[in-house]
C-alpha cells in the first residue's frame, strides 16, 4: 500500500512538473479569417510550433478585434502579448527595413544563406523583438473600376495605397490615395477612388469583386510577413523551445512560395467567376513598373532603418534576389 501510495504521488509529481515546463503563448495577429495568410501563415506557424515541442508549445490566438494592427507591436514588447504575426507596413513607425524585401524574389534558402534574415533579426532585437520567421509570401496587383487607358496605363487614376508604394502607382501614371482600410471598398464602389493596391489572396473575400471590374494580374512583388516574440520572453525560454521555434519558422519560410502559388491561383479563378477581368501591363509599363519598384521599397527601407538598410541590401544583392 506504502509503494502505491509513493508511485501515486511521484507520477503526480511528474505531471504537474510536465504542466509546469509547458509553454503557452498569446499570438496576436494582423488579420482576421478573410485574409488566407491568417491561416496559411500565423496560424500554420502556431501548428508547426506545436508539433516541433512535441506538444509542449502551445497557442492561443487573438485577432485584429482585440489590438487594430496598426497599435500591435507595444502590446507585444511589453509581454501582453507574446507573438506577433504581422505584415511590416504596419509597423512602419518601428521598422521600414522589410519594405527593401519587396522587390526581391522570394527564396527562402537564399533569405538565410546571404545573411539577410540574420540582419533582419538584428533590426528587430534593437527595438525589443525577437525574429521568429520571415515567411515571404508573393501576390499584388492593382484593382481597377475601369480598364487600362489605349496607352496601357492608370494615367490621372486615384489608387489607393500606402505612402511607401505611391511611387508604383505614379510609375503607372496613377496618383497614390491614403485611405484607411475600412474606407476602400465604400470609396470604390462611390467613385471616389478609381482603383486599390491589394494582394491577390482574399481579395474575393474582402469584396473587391462587387466594386471593381478588372486588376493588373500577378504583379512581381514579395510580400515580406513576420512573425516576431516579445525579446525578454524569448530570452526565458528553454533552449529546446527556442529551437521547436525556429524550426517552425523555416518549416514556413520553405512551403509560403508554394503555398501562394495556390491561394493566389484559387483566387485568380474566383475574380474570374465573378467577372473581374485580368490585363496584365505590357512589357514596356512592365519595366517602369520594376524599376518604380526597386526604388521606392529600397527609399522606404532605408528612411527609418538606415544602417540595417545598407547592409540587407548590399546581402541581397550580392546573393543574386534583387528582381
Amino acid at each position: 500500500m506504502l509503494l502505491k501510495t509513493i508511485s501515486f504521488g511521484l507520477a503526480a509529481a511528474l505531471s504537474l512538473a510536465s504542466a509546469a515546463q509547458a509553454t503557452d503563448i498569446r499570438m496576436l495577429k494582423t488579420w482576421d479569417d478573410r485574409y488566407p495568410g491568417s491561416g496559411a501563415i500565423c496560424d500554420r506557424f502556431a501548428e508547426l510550433a506545436t508539433e516541433a515541442s512535441g506538444g509542449e508549445i502551445s497557442f492561443q490566438m487573438f485577432g485584429p478585434e482585440t489590438v487594430p494592427p496598426l497599435e500591435q507591436v507595444d502590446p507585444v514588447r511589453n509581454g501582453v502579448f507574446q507573438v506577433l504575426c504581422t505584415y511590416p507596413n504596419f509597423h512602419t513607425g518601428e521598422s521600414t527595413l522589410l519594405a527593401g524585401l519587396e522587390s526581391t524574389v522570394p527564396d527562402a534558402e537564399k533569405l538565410r544563406s546571404s545573411g539577410a534574415w540574420d540582419i533582419v533579426d538584428e533590426n528587430y532585437r534593437s527595438i525589443g523583438l525577437k525574429t521568429l520567421a520571415i515567411p515571404t509570401a508573393h501576390g499584388l496587383t492593382i484593382f481597377l473600376t475601369d480598364p487600362l487607358s489605349e496607352d496601357g496605363d492608370i494615367a490621372g487614376r486615384s489608387i489607393r495605397g500606402l505612402p511607401s508604394v505611391h511611387p508604383i502607382i505614379e510609375s503607372l501614371g496613377g496618383v497614390g490615395v491614403v485611405l484607411p482600410p475600412a474606407e476602400m471598398l465604400s470609396s470604390l464602389e462611390r467613385g471616389i477612388i478609381d482603383g486599390a493596391l491589394f494582394p491577390i489572396a482574399g481579395a474575393a473575400g474582402f469584396g473587391f469583386a462587387e466594386v471593381t471590374s478588372y486588376y493588373l494580374g500577378d504583379l512581381p512583388y514579395a510580400l515580406p510577413h513576420v512573425v516576431l516574440m516579445q525579446d525578454g520572453f524569448w530570452e526565458a525560454l528553454s533552449e529546446a523551445d527556442q529551437q521547436a521555434l525556429l524550426e517552425a519558422g523555416k518549416m514556413l519560410e520553405d512551403e509560403i512560395d508554394g503555398v501562394y502559388d495556390e491561394l493566389n491561383a484559387e483566387e485568380m479563378a474566383r475574380l474570374k467567376e465573378r467577372g473581374v477581368e485580368e490585363q496584365p501591363l505590357s512589357d514596356a509599363m512592365l519595366d517602369k513598373y520594376l524599376s518604380a519598384l526597386r526604388e521606392a521599397s529600397w527609399t522606404f527601407a532605408h528612411s527609418r532603418s538606415g544602417a540595417f538598410a545598407d547592409r540587407l541590401e548590399q546581402a541581397v544583392t550580392e546573393a543574386g534576389l534583387l528582381r
